[in-house]
Parts: C-alpha cells; structure tokens; sequence
C-alpha cells in the first residue's frame, strides 16, 4: 500500500478530528516535543494569547468572580499525592493550585524560580559535597496569614525524613524506617544538614551532586500547622485540620469541600502571593472565586458539560470523541501544549531478531515517522508537534538542547532496511516476509493497551510501514493498563531483563508501545536504560551506558547537562558500537486540553506534565463580562 493510500485511509477515519481554522491548527507555535527533560518553547500558540494583555500586578479587586469548572474523568481515592497508594496525576494537578514550591515547572517544563527571590546559588565544596543557598521572596504567607518562611523549607525536609537514618559523606540516608508515606526520596537522602539562616535565607548541604536539585522541594508544606510525618499522614488525606479548617495554602487556590463521588471545590485565596510563571498573564490573586472538579467518567458527559457550559475545561488523554464532536463548535478552543510524555516503540532485546543490531536499523529504515505525526497527531494537534517525528529521549524538540539522533533515518527507506537485513543473513520469502535460516521468520508481536484508538491506529500504521520492507508485525494487544502488567513490566520480563534471559521469562513480548513521562531534569530517563533499574524493562545492559548517567547526573549546571545528555542519549536511539538503538521515539503526546471560549474571555496555560496541568495558572482564568 503507498503512503499517500494510507494516509487517505487513515485520514477517512479521522476525518472528523479536523480542527477548524481557530483551534490549535494554524497557530504560530514552536513544534513541540517531550521527554524527561525541560522542553522549552519558543512561544504559546496563537489562541492562548489574550485579546488584550493584562497589567503585571492584578490586585485582589480587579477579580471578574464566577466558579470555574473542570470535568475530570479520574477522582482521587485521597489527596496524599506522596502516598505511592494514591499518585494519580490529578491529585498532583489539584496540588499544584494549593500549594506551591521553591521551583515550579513552566509550559516548556523548564524549571523556574516560584517561591525563591531568583535563582539559587550551587557551591562545590573541597570535599565532594555541594551546598545550595537561596532566599524566598520577601513578605510570603499562608492562607490563613501567618508567614510562610525558611522554617518551612526545614520542616517540609523533616517531615519527609522523619524515621531515616541521616546521610553522611559517603552514603545516602536509609529510608526504611521512614515515617512520611512518601515513594521516592532520591535526592533529598543525599542532604546532610539543612539550616534557615533567617526568615528568608536557608542553605543546605548534599553529598555529592545531584542534577536533579531543582525539584527536591517542588512543594513546600505549612510546618505551622503539620509539624511531623505523622500529623502529614493523618491530615493530608482529607485535606482537613482537626477544626475542620482546611489545610493553609500557598498558591492560588484554597481546599473547600469534597462530596465524594462528584465533586470538589476549591476557592480564592485573597492572600496568594503571585505567580511568577514566564506563562502567567495575571501575577496577582486569581480572577475567579474558585474551582469546582467535576468527576464525570464518561466522555460523552464530559463532551456535553463543554459544550453547554456546565464546564469549562477539560484536560486528559486525545481520544477520537473529542475532535469528532468538539471540532467544529465555536464556542471551543483547544490549546493543547506539548509535554514531557512521548510515544516510543521499544525493543526487547533478549529478542533472537531484535538482538541483531542490523534488524533493529533496518526496522528504523522502514519507519516513517513523518506520516505517523501528519495522519494521526496533525489533525488533532496541528503543527504543535514535530512533522518529522522525535528522534530524542532526554531533550524534545523545543528545547534548546534538542539533536534530532535519528535524522540519519528520516522517512521510509525500504531499499536501506532491505539492505541491513540481507546483510544480516535474511532472504526475501515468498510470502513478501524475509526469513533467516537459524531465526526463522522475521515476525515480531507489538503490545500497547487495548481499547486506546489512539495508539491502536499508530501501531495499524506502523505495521503498514514494515510490511513494505519484508517485516511481519503482529499486533498483541492488552485491554487497558493491564498490559504493562502482563507484558513489559511484568515479573517475569523484568526478572528476564535483569539477568540477560538467565532468569524469568524473555519471550513475553517483543516491541512495546507507550510513552514515559518525566520531567524538567532528563536524568529521569536514565531509569529506563540503567543496567540495574529495575525499570529497564529492554534488556539493555551497558557499562558504558552507566558510567555516563552517573556523570550526567552530578552535573548541576543546565549547559554541562544539555551536553553530557545528548551524549547518553546517543546509546540507545542510535546503533553505536552494536548494542544500541533500544528504543525509537516517535513524537509527543500532548493531553487533550480544550476551553469553553463562549464562556471564558482568557484561559491559563495549562501545561501537560506530573508537577503541572489545568490549574497550574488558574489565577488567568477570566470571564466575559
């Protein structure tokens, strides 16, 4: 089948995601891209840019009122984001709006300074350790008006380390006893003392470098009121003091009420004390009274409530529905923005196929990912997205770290893939699929979860692909979440993984479809690659590799880690000495984030990462009069 065929084919099914000329088609944003890293962007896209810009400093009386209401498929079972029990993202999106830290993450997921009066200072001892000094911005408080100081940042450290044993010089605090239910501690077990040095100045030091150091303190906790681990682990859950009072706040919104099963509610806090996003339009207290979060699980439901105006925003996953019925409305904007969570096809390479270098370039050869981005992203997205595919896992393609590794391999080259498979052995089969004498058929399954039309029309693409070039791929797919269990991260695939096939079971998939999400500092990737992260689920084990993520990682300057990142990233998007190209990235996957622009004279930036979503600046939140 020719490209242009398939794209008619796929355009057919998709014919009515096409946007209208106002939504994010034809705006003049920055191609997007994402991975574990900070993606800056250039610009917004046209649409998110108010008719008239707002005065730097709102004050509290210049708020237009009026509630604004998002509709969430997912309600939180609590709001102990830490909890590893609990961690769904919206949690942390309703965080965002309530409390606020001494970094935050902008729509480029680049960090900048939230809480802090600039940036922190980085010093490298004689000795190996480093020390981070900062100073917060003069006059903080909390909702309920005490002020919010240095002490916060020390008790916030406290509670989350209550039980471990401290660092030392030489190695990482031991968390086993800890009391904070909290998953992930890395980084902030590396900290050997912590002081305030006065109400606004404190300084604390690590044993070594960490290039993370950015998002340690990503949320500050009101000490005043949750003084240790165990009142934060009582209280948080409800978000509820004893009195029935809500938990103080820092950032733009206050925690009202939860009715269990339908809805929350957040309000105004008059005391906020302004954004200071590159992505904010209004740095005062927020336009509207509050928030009401709508859970309506249907997407239909969620579809009417935009459409009428009994909501005014949804932010979640691209599904067909929402280009099929909201494409055309007038009345609806949609502003997507790209993030740090990008669609990749992965190889196992215990794999007797996949383990062979030349297969896996000649799979890259019959890939285009030109038409993946033009038949399935463009008419949901526009040219917010790459047209020629991503070809990096730690930097994306708006920021400017970005290298494009795969370039080499742009566009179908079946005469290239035919060529890397006769070299490898492989002979062209009656039945238009190469077969090998020892590893017999080049047929290889991919798995991604059932029921996402989404992914299952980019792996019905992708087959299309490599059937031009002699490669049989089998679709395997899995309903829903459950096949990560059940294939890549399951027991036996990441036992096999581990131990090069010495253990578990390496025949349990073949390629894997999903995408990673990470954040603004790319070291989060290295988990996926690591030979001893029990999160590398491809069977990639290389020293090398190793050594330079942990050079990487004690690098604190953004520059030397733009470097040392694109080099990391060179062993596993490209073949190197034999043992690489693991993984081939595809694109970025925005969430789907539309707006009732009937309703709303302006909307916030709402950018698509863990640490930031629909509420990020919801202080911009504006009705027409």
């Amino acid at each position: 089948m020719t490209k242009n065929r398939r794209l008619l084919g796929l355009l057919a099914l998709l014919l009515s995601l096409a946007l209208v000329a106002s939504a994010c088609g034809d705006d003049d944003s920055t191609s997007g891209d994402d991975t574990s890293a900070e993606q800056p962007s250039e610009e917004q896209p046209a649409e998110e840019q108010p008719a008239e810009q707002p005065s730097e400093e709102q004050p509290a009386e210049q708020a237009s009122g009026g509630i604004l209401v998002w509709a969430h498929e997912q309600e939180p079972p609590d709001m102990a984001l830490d909890d590893p029990n609990n961690n769904l993202t919206i949690t942390s999106w309703i965080w965002r709006a309530i409390l606020e830290g001494l970094y935050g993450v902008d729509s480029t997921t680049s960090f900048y300074p939230q809480l802090l009066d600039g940036e922190a200072t980085v010093t490298n001892n004689a000795d190996g350790s480093v020390t981070i000094s900062g100073k917060l911005r003069d006059g903080l408080v909390w909702s309920d008006g005490e002020p919010l100081t240095a002490d916060d940042i020390v008790g916030t450290f406290n509670i989350i380390m209550e039980g471990c044993t401290p660092a030392t010089a030489d190695a990482p605090a031991d968390c086993t006893d800890g009391v904070y239910h909290i998953g992930d501690r890395t980084g902030l077990d590396m900290i050997t003392s912590i002081e305030a040095k006065s109400d606004t100045e404190f300084e604390y030091t690590m044993n070594g470098p960490f290039g993370g150091w950015k998002g340690l303190f990503s949320r500050i906790f009101p000490t005043h009121v949750i003084p240790d681990a165990n009142t934060a682990n009582e209280l948080f859950p409800e978000w509820k003091l004893p009195n029935g009072d809500p938990i103080p706040s820092s950032g733009p919104m206050i925690f009202s009420n939860w009715e269990r099963g339908v809805g929350m509610d957040l309000v105004r806090n008059d005391l906020y004390n302004g954004s200071q996003s590159p992505d904010a339009k209004n740095h005062g207290v927020a336009y509207v009274d509050g928030v009401r979060i709508n859970f309506v699980a249907d997407t239909d439901a969620q579809i009417n409530a935009l459409k009428s105006g009994e909501a005014h925003v949804i932010m979640t996953q691209p599904q067909l529905a929402f280009g099929e019925r909201l494409g055309g409305d007038p009345n609806i904007t949609f502003a997507a923005t790209a993030g740090p969570v990008f669609e990749h096809w992965g190889f196992n390479l215990l794999n007797p196929h996949l383990s062979d270098p030349l297969v896996r370039e000649a799979l890259l050869y019959a890939l285009d990912k030109g038409e993946v981005v033009e038949g399935l992203y463009k008419p949901l997205f526009g040219d917010l997205l790459p047209s020629e595919g991503l070809g990096n896992t730690y930097w994306m393609s708006n920021q400017p770290a970005y290298e494009d590794h795969q370039a080499d391999y742009a566009g179908a080259q079946i005469d290239q893939a035919q060529a890397k498979l006769e070299e490898a052995g492989y002979t062209m089969g009656d039945d238009g699929v190469y077969t090998h004498p020892e590893r017999g058929r080049l047929s290889l399954r991919v798995g991604t979860t059932g029921g996402n039309k989404l992914r299952e029309l980019q792996e019905e693409l992708i087959q299309q692909q490599m059937a031009d070039a002699g490669i049989e791929i089998v679709i395997d797919n899995v309903p829903g979440s459950a096949y990560f269990g059940e294939r890549p991260f399951s027991e036996e695939a990441l036992k096999a993984s581990a131990t090069l096939g010495a253990e578990g079971d390496p025949t349990i998939w073949d390629i894997t479809q999903f995408a990673w999400v990470g954040g603004p500092w790319p070291g989060g990737q290295n988990a996926a690659y690591r030979s001893d992260s029990g999160d590398n689920p491809y069977g990639y084990h290389n020293a090398d590799f190793d050594a330079k993520a942990d050079e990487c990682d004690g690098l604190t300057e953004l520059a030397d880690q733009e470097t040392c990142y694109n080099e990391l990233d060179k062993f596993v998007t490209q073949v190197g000495d034999g043992s690489g190209l693991v993984v081939m990235p595809l694109t970025q996957k925005p969430s789907f984030y539309a707006y009732n622009s009937g309703a709303l004279e302006q909307n916030g930036v709402s950018p698509d990462a863990n640490v930031s979503g629909p509420l990020e600046n919801v202080q911009d939140y504006k009705f027409k009069s």
